[in-house]
């Protein structure tokens, strides 16, 4: 028998019946909302079927009959960059301020997988998070993050996996000098089974200069030269390449060698403008970039900081005129995006409609790039966020006005 159900009704029923790793597939039939179709809200009837959503399921018998009382319905949000979920440190809290948050999909830049596998069962469940992991990344000798490694290795972060630093390569970093490196490692690369590549580019305008250096270790990174048979060499293995800059030059190396991401926003300990002709070409080829912009709250003790934050902003109104995908990714330990996203807001650069596509549609599909997720379209994951405001009104604080979750067809609690 179908039960029309008020929304306070329906968390105290469906979600008890919703086991945490053995979750029930409700059909359901929702009415009286308005669903996000990426460019405004539409009300429409719309109904889940087998986790997925349909948009004309007028036959289906529902068990379910959820009357949304006009509220907003968007795809969930996305943390299209970090690094916080390789260690068991408090991590139940970090997934539930995700999703708390309505943060369903992470893009995990870098990893030792040897830590990620006794955490994986956490992952990629209909009830949780869902993660794409680079693993170990690709640089040059004494470059990021190598000495981020060392740095832990002493630490006592890796005791029980690895004694010394030449332990860790091939695990922490894979480290790429020649293209003879890349032939004779590519298949170890693969063997760890990453959903993408993590290349690092940091001042590669300098490269010759740092490359023999020891003053700066940890601060560089792959040959400039490499990175086109890099890339060449992933597209052959069907994935996609994700680039750690630090410089525009870096975004210039990146973006004409068509890397498929830009994973940090270039210039924002540095200052310096991008090329409008590198964003042009990023637009044309479709390559993201992911923000990282609160980075800069790094600095702010120096005194040029409201410098940085203008230059921040002056760049990503280049990639704005360029139609540049801009995707949300903070890259900070302890945010979510949230905070990333709050101050993407206040550089007042994006409309709210804009915000709202970069923080669903954009980091969702550059996260999950092969998965139907980001989108409210028929046969698409069930996965979505109900609002009780318009966020094309009032987008400030838009994580705070989210009554329900689904994800997958499952009611979160």
């Amino acid at each position: 028998m179908m039960k029309k159900l008020l929304l306070a009704l329906l968390l105290a029923s469906v979600i008890i019946a919703c086991k945490p790793d053995n979750p029930v597939h409700v059909q359901m039939q929702l009415s009286n909302g308005y669903w996000f179709n990426g460019s405004d809200f539409e009300e429409k009837t719309v109904w889940i079927k087998d986790g997925t959503l349909s948009f004309n399921e007028k036959t289906v018998l529902s068990d379910t009959i959820i009357d949304l009382e006009g509220k907003y319905v968007i795809p969930p949000f996305a943390e299209a960059h970090n690094h916080n979920l390789e260690s068991d440190y408090e991590l139940e809290e970090r997934i539930n301020s995700y999703l708390d948050n309505g943060v369903f999909y992470v893009k995990h830049l870098s990893s030792i997988k040897k830590r990620m596998d006794s955490l994986i069962h956490f992952y990629n469940k209909p009830t949780g998070i869902d993660v794409s992991l680079a693993h170990a990344p690709l640089t040059g000798t004494g470059g990021h993050p190598i000495a981020l490694r060392k740095r832990y290795l002493e630490y006592g972060y890796f005791d029980g996996l690895f004694n010394t630093l030449e332990e860790i390569e091939t695990h922490g970093y894979f480290i790429i000098d020649t293209e003879a490196d890349l032939e004779s490692k590519w298949q170890r690369i693969l063997s760890f089974q990453p959903d993408f590549i993590k290349i690092n580019l940091l001042y590669s305008e300098e490269f010759q200069k740092r490359k023999n250096d020891t003053a700066y270790f940890g601060k560089k990174g792959l040959d400039p030269k490499l990175v086109p048979a890099i890339v060449a060499k992933a597209h052959n293995s069907n994935l996609r390449v994700s680039a750690h800059v630090a410089t525009s030059h870096d975004f210039h190396v990146a973006v004409s060698s068509g890397v498929d991401e830009i994973a940090h926003l270039p210039e924002i300990h540095n200052g310096q403008p991008i090329d409008p002709k590198d964003a042009n070409l990023a637009a044309k080829q479709g390559t993201v970039v992911v923000t990282t912009a609160s980075l800069v709250t790094k600095n702010k003790e120096r005194d040029n900081y409201q410098a940085l934050v203008d230059n921040i902003r002056s760049n990503l109104e280049t990639l704005k005129q360029a139609g540049v995908i801009v995707a949300v990714g903070s890259d900070m330990y302890n945010d979510n995006s949230v905070e990333e996203f709050q101050l993407l807001h206040s550089l007042e650069v994006y409309s709210n409609l804009e915000l709202l596509k970069m923080w669903c549609e954009n980091s969702a599909t550059t996260t999950l790039p092969h998965r139907k997720v980001s989108f409210l379209k028929d046969g698409y994951e069930a996965s979505f966020l109900v609002l009780d405001k318009n966020p094309l009104v009032n987008i400030k604080d838009v994580n705070q006005s989210i009554v329900l979750k689904v994800k997958q067809g499952s009611i979160l609690n």
